[in-house]
């Protein structure tokens, strides 16, 4: 007699593959927003040493240099035309505290007329077509793949004032000129790089797109009645729906670099004047609780 031995069955039914495949799907839908939420984590702390790495090197510059914080735009060290001075935005000065002294100097060119034409580290010569990783946030959805030098963050510009004496400029100095302390008064603040209304909606780092709440060349985002910042502003035609005179970011909450080097996050419902007295250096306000 022959016996037959039953072997067992190596295939899925169909409906046992529909199984497998809806309790993947599940998986992934589970984890999707824990992976996103370790991404934007990631982010954001980029974006803080960013902030930080800054500050940081814009102290240093001022220590260097008597004390005097680089300007907004402007000649720098000296605010009349003298060899050797700087010419363009304060994000300029502050490359070769940030390891980019080899793209601070391949700016070095004539110059033009408001700094006599004598040798200066230009904004216009090597400059614009140059991103500089520290100036980027990788949250910052309106940088792009063009070749123009744009930051994700700005300037205070109660801090950073113009610098051409021959238009009556002078810097602030450190810490002198911070009566109210460093540590509550904002130096940096995120910035879109690109947003479609405002003074500065362009912000191109090498002159004074990164500017905020300035007075000195007609911004609005100045006074008690200024808002701290448009938060994850929605996008139209590659730029972001908000006013370049004022900060914005792509986080829940936008995040700050004080003068003593330190970064926070403001909480969007902070008041207009809380913010505002943390914009002026020595105005002599008081802080309210949502600071």
């Amino acid at each position: 007699m022959r016996v037959s031995l039953s072997r067992g069955r190596c295939a899925f039914t169909l409906i046992e593959l529909l199984v497998v495949i809806a309790i993947i799907a599940i998986l992934i839908g589970l984890l999707l927003p824990a992976v996103q939420k370790v991404r934007e984590a990631a982010a954001r702390m980029t974006c803080t040493n960013n902030l930080k790495q800054m500050s940081l090197a814009t102290i240093s510059c001022a220590d260097t240099y008597n004390g005097d914080i680089p300007p907004s735009i402007g000649l720098y060290p000296n605010p009349r035309p003298a060899a050797g001075n700087m010419n363009g935005g304060g994000m300029i000065a502050i490359l070769p505290y940030i390891e980019q002294d080899a793209l601070y100097r391949s700016s070095s060119s004539t110059g033009d007329d408001r700094n006599n034409f004598l040798q200066c580290f230009s904004l216009w010569t090597s400059l614009p077509d140059k991103k500089v990783k520290a100036y980027i946030c990788p949250s910052d959805y309106t940088q792009n793949g063009e070749n123009w030098a744009r930051s994700s963050y700005g300037q205070n510009g109660q801090l950073f004032r113009q610098g051409y004496g021959n238009w009556g400029g002078q810097y602030r100095k450190f810490p002198t000129s911070i009566g109210d302390g460093t540590s509550n008064t904002v130096m940096y603040a995120e910035k879109l790089a690109r947003c479609n209304t405002g003074v500065y909606g362009d912000n191109f780092w090498p002159d004074w797109g990164p500017l905020l709440a300035s007075d000195e060349y007609g911004g609005s985002a100045i006074g008690p009645h200024s808002f701290a910042s448009n938060v994850k502003p929605r996008m139209s035609g590659g730029q972001g729906i908000c006013t370049g005179d004022f900060a914005s970011t792509p986080h829940d909450s936008l995040q700050v670099a004080l003068c003593d080097g330190s970064v926070r996050s403001v909480r969007p419902s902070i008041s207009n004047a809380t913010w505002w007295s943390v914009l002026t250096p020595a105005g002599g306000e008081t802080q309210g609780n949502d600071w």
